[in-house]
């Protein structure tokens, strides 16, 4: 695959050239170098992007780093992109899967419809602390202030690029930026250069997905519809982990279908040229689908019907060096969900009091949870430049309103009144660049909040620059951490726990300092190195290990009622050290190499939180085109657990240990894509895709659990085979 660090964007491809050059011994030879890593370097069929020089691909323009087009060799905060090309070559699913082979990007694989996705070494389970956005449109969830990644109403298909912003962002995208930002760029419509496009694709464990996209239009008109359907998984895979039980997390005491994750789609959009100088795109998404949320690894767990969809629209009024720019777009999230199986449901089933089931949370009566947020946004932005474009700016503003109805949180509403502006000067020849980043939004529930970015960049030469760059994020508290109620019960344990949402609990806080030098030592070889360091303030507790409220004992019952709330609970901090590499030694080979390596301080020890932060994280990737038909595409990931000097205080178990950790290991993946192209048929690809290659299995994901000492969904190899036409 193609992975592009803001000071390491290779875009890699192969031009199609005569026939048949190697034999099966070096197939053979291939497919083990593909065991050593992967990586993509397609392109057009008319184009070789391998023969490119890095300098030419370090003029590649991105959006997300000044919220306009800007060169990645000038962009003011750390960046990195994976093109479509690189997606296509992996034959991945999944966009947390495809992130995974960026090193500052970890991911953590709950259940097989559940994965998440964070940013230098703060992975937990339902994670809050990272926007998401599709062409600047939000899918950062305001309801419960995560991001549901299966839900999109986009196929990895239809993307153009994603970029992703390595660190706070608050400045540019405002709050919830805290983490870094991931910028979805979909593919537009262009009927004389974009292609029609089908991929289809099954395997194992009932793991199948299928996408087609049409493109059409006139000369001031042009269209884009997509449509696919994901599964993730078979009605009768198991989970094998050290429990009681042998469940399968994705259904709730019976196996049939309404247990399976699956996930339908479909999403369009139309470029319209009103003038010379206008432009107007319209476009709108929708999914449909069920999966397996909130999990406890080996336990079962009642699936969620989710329905989203949006619609959005962007206009672009055009002067000689200036721009106006307004982007509005409605969003509609509904969730309907038994969220747990009831106490009646649980107390009925045959096992007696060794199955663990008569330890997992259930809720009273048959109670449904069905409700609805939906997104209002409109922003506005002038992008200019002056001082013959010396000083590059980009000013605007963005009003935001999030209605809640129904459901796990009660017609809560809020909005949010935001103003930014964002700077780039160079002086001194060009040798010198200074960046600078602000915004303020003023939340109707948690007041206002700032962010800032300020950057210094020296240009050693044409390839080679160092950068400097301080930021300031914040996240908002989503509207379940402050308005949440819901009552479970412990059936059998005479226990009863009630979780409240907290209305006082405060903003969490980060700042962050990085160092960034580009080097390149030879047109075919270059290299980065990253120094950070964050702080964190104020983090929000989860309520599963929060602060006991109070605890009430019921006489009549014996039974005991705790409640627990979100608070405000600590402040950590975080190091680290990026390294990379991307070296071409030949027109049909590229290598890319990355590490990372991190070093929290109490991060581990804020109690209501379980961070998974590999202490070392090493990507590897490679792309080789033995010829015109066949492609092998590697990757080879090994993640570390994190350092157990973390855990010598907060979340420990009654036993003295720490159950999480004390399961924890590292592993290693290695995941191989072969592609064959039949000179026969325009366009065809076959491929054929194992996923963790050599099979070890693993546990990403681990439930605190004293009773049934489970520790989560065990995943190990998959293969998948399929073909893709574009025509």
């Amino acid at each position: 695959m193609i992975l592009k660090y803001l000071d390491e964007p290779t875009k890699c491809s192969s031009k199609k050239k005569g026939g048949w050059t190697r034999s099966a011994i070096s197939l053979a030879i291939a497919a083990c170098l593909g065991c050593i890593s992967p990586m993509s370097f397609a392109a057009d069929d008319d184009e070789d992007v391998l023969s490119m020089s890095l300098e030419d691909l370090l003029n590649m323009d991105v959006v997300s780093a000044t919220r306009s087009e800007s060169k990645l060799s000038e962009s003011p905060v750390p960046i990195s992109v994976i093109t479509d090309k690189d997606i296509a070559d992996s034959g991945l699913d999944t966009i947390p899967d495809i992130l995974g082979m960026l090193p500052e990007i970890d991911v953590l694989k709950v259940g097989r419809g559940q994965q998440e996705v964070s940013i230098r070494g703060k992975g937990i389970n339902f994670n809050r602390r990272l926007l998401v956005m599709i062409d600047g449109r939000t899918e950062y969830n305001d309801l419960f202030g995560v991001t549901l990644w299966n839900t999109f109403p986009i196929s990895v298909d239809d993307i153009s690029r994603i970029e992703v912003v390595r660190g706070p962002a608050s400045a540019l995208f405002g709050a919830n930026a805290y983490s870094g930002v991931i910028n979805i760029i979909t593919k537009k419509p262009d009927a004389d250069k974009t292609k029609n496009k089908i991929r289809i694709h099954a395997g194992e464990q009932g793991h199948n997905y299928a996408s087609i996209a049409i493109n059409g239009g006139a000369e001031n008109a042009q269209f884009r519809v997509s449509a696919g359907q994901t599964n993730w998984d078979a009605d009768n895979a198991n989970v094998a982990f050290p429990g009681f039980n042998r469940i399968p997390t994705t259904s709730n005491f019976t196996s049939d279908d309404s247990s399976l994750e699956t996930v339908k789609r479909i999403s369009g959009q139309g470029i319209f040229k009103l003038t010379s100088n206008d432009n107007l795109r319209l476009s709108t998404g929708y999914s449909d689908g069920d999966l397996a949320l909130l999990s406890q690894p080996g336990l079962p767990r009642a699936n969620w019907e989710l329905r989203t969809s949006n619609i959005q629209a962007d206009y672009v009024h055009n002067w000689e060096k200036s721009s106006f720019q307004i982007n509005t777009y409605y969003n509609d999230f509904l969730y309907h969900t038994q969220l747990v199986p009831t106490t009646a449901e649980v107390i009925s089933l045959p096992g007696g009091s060794t199955d663990g089931r008569f330890f997992f949370p259930t809720i009273d009566g048959d109670h449904e949870f069905v409700g609805e947020v939906s997104t209002y946004d409109i922003s506005f932005q002038f992008v200019g430049s002056v001082s013959e474009d010396k000083l590059k700016y980009v000013l605007g503003g963005e009003y935001r309103y999030v209605e809640n109805n129904g459901g796990l949180v009660l017609n809560e509403n809020k909005f949010i009144d935001s103003i930014f502006g964002n700077f780039v000067y160079k002086f001194a020849d060009d040798k010198w660049q200074a960046g600078l980043g602000l915004r303020a939004d003023d939340d109707s529930i948690t007041g206002v909040d700032f962010g800032y970015t300020a950057s210094l960049t020296f240009f050693m030469n044409d390839t080679d620059n160092i950068r400097a760059t301080a930021r300031h994020a914040f996240r908002a508290p989503s509207l379940f951490e402050l308005f949440s109620q819901v009552d479970l019960n412990v059936p059998n344990k005479n226990q009863r726990v009630n979780f409240r949402g907290n209305a006082n609990v405060d903003i969490e806080g980060i700042d962050s300092y990085d160092i960034t030098w580009t080097k390149q030592f030879s047109p075919k070889l270059q290299g980065n190195v990253e120094l950070f360091y964050e702080e964190y303030t104020d983090i929000i507790g989860n309520p599963d290990s929060g602060l006991l409220d109070d605890v009430v004992l019921d006489s009549s019952t014996n039974t005991f009622t705790t409640t627990t709330s979100f608070q405000n609970l600590g402040n950590a901090d975080n190091k680290g050290i990026q390294l990379s590499m991307v070296w071409l030694p030949t027109d049909k080979l590229k290598l890319t190499a990355a590490y990372r390596y991190l070093k929290p301080k109490d991060l581990n020890a804020i109690p209501g939180e379980t961070f998974f932060s590999p202490q070392n994280k090493f990507n590897f990737n490679l792309n080789w085109q033995l010829n015109n038909e066949l492609k092998v595409v590697s990757d080879i990931r090994y993640v570390d657990k994190t350092n157990s000097g973390e855990f010598t205080s907060g979340n420990i178990s009654p036993t003295g240990g720490n159950f999480t950790r004390d399961n924890q290991t590292d592993y290693t993946t290695v995941n191989l894509a072969i592609h064959y192209s039949p000179t026969t048929v325009k366009g065809m690809k076959l491929y054929l895709v194992a996923d963790n290659l050599l099979n070890n299995t693993h546990v990403e994901y681990y439930e605190f659990d004293t009773v049934l000492n489970a520790v989560g969904e065990e995943f190990g190899r998959e293969i998948w085979g399929g073909i893709s036409w574009s025509f």
